[in-house]
């Protein structure tokens, strides 16, 4: 209230424990006890650094502070996804998505499929540590298509007859979304083009 120099107005304060962490909500009109309108430009921003001020002098942890700490400790998640991606990918040379799935998991990765609501597999998620990531989020090359893409510069045509349109994962056959499909089609076409192949069986 001091620092966002709201004095001298009716304000009311909860204390909520119904998170990790204990926090206050304060509630104060914006109308003084002289009729005067407090100005609300870029409350927010000024807010958040009342707060912050607030906590450092009172010694508490800031918002900031615990973002910075999720932010740092998701860093060293992706990571190690990503170092058990690639140990999966030298280690077992999966041919199929499917394979991939169980390979993952091997090594210590639950891998969920996102399903749409077509029943067409359109990506995969990563759970890791009681974390669940978006494939995007852990690494760039984590997105499907790029799995798929990374399949095929180790076993390269032969891709192409383990993921048909339609794969089994977990004892259910799904499709791939066509977009999906077409990318890493294209993608070995052009590798079997570039390294002077032909695509025929």
């Amino acid at each position: 209230m001091h620092e966002m120099k709201l004095g001298e107005r009716q304000a009311i304060a909860f204390v909520h424990r119904d998170k990790e962490h204990k926090h206050i909500h304060l509630y104060a009109n914006r109308i003084d006890f002289k009729g005067v309108a407090y100005n609300d430009s870029f409350i927010g921003k000024r807010s958040q650094l009342a707060a912050e001020r607030t906590a450092e002098h009172m010694g508490l942890t800031t918002v900031k502070q615990i973002q910075f700490e999720k932010e740092f400790n998701l860093r060293e998640i992706r990571t190690e996804i990503k170092r058990r991606h690639d140990l999966t990918m030298k280690q077992f040379q999966p041919k199929s998505f499917g394979a991939y799935v169980k390979a993952m998991e091997a090594n210590g990765v639950k891998v969920i499929p996102t399903i749409n609501k077509q029943n067409k597999l359109q990506g995969f998620r990563f759970g890791f540590d009681g974390h669940n990531l978006k494939g995007s989020e852990v690494h760039r090359n984590m997105s499907m298509g790029n799995i798929g893409k990374e399949m095929s510069m180790i076993h390269g045509r032969s891709i192409l007859r383990d993921n048909n349109v339609s794969i089994k994962l977990a004892g259910k056959t799904v499709d791939l979304t066509p977009n999906l499909a077409i990318k890493i089609t294209k993608f070995i076409i052009k590798k079997a083009i570039d390294r002077g192949m032909g695509i025929g069986y």
